[in-house]
């Protein structure tokens, strides 16, 4: 087979090779990193590929912000099919809480009694706790316990994190520590 051209594609030194002939029908391979694939792109070498989708957030017609998922493609850090909603306004720009209700009804640290209501589980004896909340007033106060609880810190790293990391690059941040 015949290299027909070799066309330089971006700032990196990534070739794309097309070979032109009756037999081959325009065939396309990529040089990435000293080897040459065919039909994969610069997927195998890259160490983390995120996509990220979006949704609008309306308030009747008019869109306030919106509601972003990070969907894990691939990762050497976080575990793959990870999917990670993050809620931005135009008002308030990112949500600090945002995501923490998925997770927290993923681990059963919150449960929905009933339509539209959420309620705190107590981790130790598993009683709902009387107290029922909407979503707009799920706040610090309501976070507080459940994200400086052990378990809901184990529970985050058995569902996201990937063995790779080692323990002294993951740092945790005391709520003294962050600046406002």
């Amino acid at each position: 087979m015949k290299i027909t051209s070799i066309k330089s594609v971006g700032r990196k030194p990534v070739y794309d090779l097309s070979i032109n002939s009756d037999k081959y029908d325009e065939q396309q391979y990529v040089l990435a990193n000293g080897v040459v694939t065919h039909n994969t792109g610069i997927y195998y070498s890259a160490d983390n590929i995120w996509i990220i989708g979006r949704r609008q957030n309306k308030v009747g017609t008019e869109v306030t912000g919106y509601d972003f998922v990070i969907n894990v493609e691939k990762s050497r850090y976080v575990r793959e099919k990870s999917n990670i909603p993050i809620t931005v306004s135009w008002e308030g720009g990112i949500d600090e809480y945002s995501g923490l209700l998925d997770v927290a009804l993923a681990g059963q640290f919150v449960v929905k009694p009933k339509q539209g209501w959420y309620a705190k589980v107590d981790q130790e004896t598993g009683e709902i706790d009387g107290k029922n909340f909407r979503q707009k007033e799920l706040t610090k106060d309501f976070w507080y316990d459940i994200i400086n609880s052990d378990k809901f810190k184990e529970f985050i790293e058995k569902q996201y994190r990937v063995g790779m990391i080692p323990d002294e690059v993951v740092t945790i941040v005391e709520e003294d520590e962050i600046v406002e």
